[in-house]
């Protein structure tokens, strides 16, 4: 049996080094061969985030919602009012994470494919104290970068008194685009192991930096499992996911080599290369270019097409795409291009998407001249 290359939001391929680095043989997780491992994870991770001397970073064995419950736990107390700010499904899960544990959430929710306006999220803040706001960087539902550094600045006027803990969902968003926790203003970010950081799913991260470190010592009732005071102190209180710490060790080696900036750009390259294909097969980029996901790109196709019957057709040529998501789970794929993906695999996947397009010449030519026009821009 085949196994069919990938285009996903997540989980998205593992590189070779990755997957060699996870059959390293077990260890006390505790023991000396395996805290340098821990050390290097920690280092590189607040590097790469920008955190202060005063944060810490948390690695949890969860999923990303993983990190998103820990958050809730720690950060607030029931009883506590929160700003939700949703641009899709995934800024909807935050708001119902908090609401089960007891904390009284307003949402301020923005239309599908648009991102949210920071002027509107002050708006809100002007009559209301809030003890804590929770945004969605890149909604992997819908394909839209949400202006975090812009909101991050306004809440920057706010007394440090009075100003509520900004606390952003980076899931689909780090390392695949920026974050700079300690320029920007921002107190927790949280990501996962299965999207940018080219490793299997089973790793929360929990990036917190000195002020909201500080606030969660004030929090009773935080739960057990989720509790981060340990790591805080740099101790692993469970079991950690021994194997998926060794992939992630050297996944962030392998960050380390490409280089900021050619990461970033090589993610941008592959949205407006995803883009430039659908325009031209006559298909629609939902999200415009200048709020677009470096790491996501979500597609309408035409009416007489359907998402189920595309993505058989794709999965049988061997290709594994993903459908729409909420109100756009009858018209919508979305193009995965984040982690472990060069332009030349997406190039091979469009090749393959192409097939069951009607003008599937005009898309890989559209496609292609992105890539060209990027390659001569760096070769100049």
């Amino acid at each position: 049996m085949f196994s069919p290359e990938i285009l996903l939001p997540g989980p998205t391929p593992i590189p070779e080094a990755v997957q060699k680095a996870m059959l390293t043989s077990m260890s006390d997780h505790r023991g000396a061969l395996f805290a340098p491992v821990v050390e290097r994870v920690q280092r590189r991770l607040a590097e790469m985030l920008q955190l202060e001397e005063e944060g810490a970073v948390a690695v949890i064995p969860a999923s990303g919602t993983g990190a998103l419950e820990a958050a809730v736990q720690n950060f607030f107390a029931p009883g506590e009012r929160t700003l939700s700010v949703s641009t899709g499904a995934f800024g909807d899960r935050f708001a119902k994470i908090a609401e089960r544990h007891g904390l009284l959430v307003d949402s301020l929710s923005f239309p599908w494919g648009q991102p949210f306006s920071p002027c509107d999220v002050m708006d809100q803040l002007q009559n209301n104290f809030y003890a804590g706001i929770l945004v969605t960087h890149n909604e992997t539902s819908t394909g839209v970068l949400n202006p975090v550094k812009e909101l991050a600045q306004l809440l920057s006027a706010i007394p440090p008194e009075t100003r509520p803990l900004y606390i952003v969902d980076s899931i689909s968003g780090v390392p695949s685009v920026p974050m700079l926790m300690k320029d920007w203003g921002i107190d927790v970010v949280l990501a996962a192991s299965q999207k940018g950081f080219m490793c299997p799913p089973g790793l929360a991260i929990v990036a917190v930096g000195g002020n909201a470190r500080k606030l969660s010592q004030k929090v009773s009732g935080r739960g057990y499992y989720f509790d981060l005071t340990p790591y805080f102190h740099g101790q692993l209180p469970y079991t950690p996911s021994v194997s998926l710490w060794y992939g992630l060790d050297a996944a962030l080696a392998l960050l380390a080599e490409e280089g900021i900036d050619a990461r970033y750009a090589r993610h941008r390259t592959m949205a407006q290369m995803a883009a430039a294909f659908a325009s031209a097969v006559g298909w629609t980029p939902i999200v415009a270019s200048e709020y677009a996901s470096p790491t996501v790109t979500a597609i309408r196709l035409e009416p007489k097409q359907t998402p189920e019957k595309l993505r058989q057709q794709v999965f049988q040529a061997g290709l594994q795409i993903a459908g729409g998501m909420g109100p756009w789970h009858q018209d919508t794929i979305r193009i995965g291009h984040v982690g472990a993906v060069s332009p030349a695999m997406l190039y091979s996947g469009l090749g393959i998407i192409a097939h069951f397009a009607a003008h599937a010449e005009s898309g890989l030519n559209a496609a292609w001249e992105v890539w060209h026009n990027r390659i001569t821009f760096e070769e100049a």
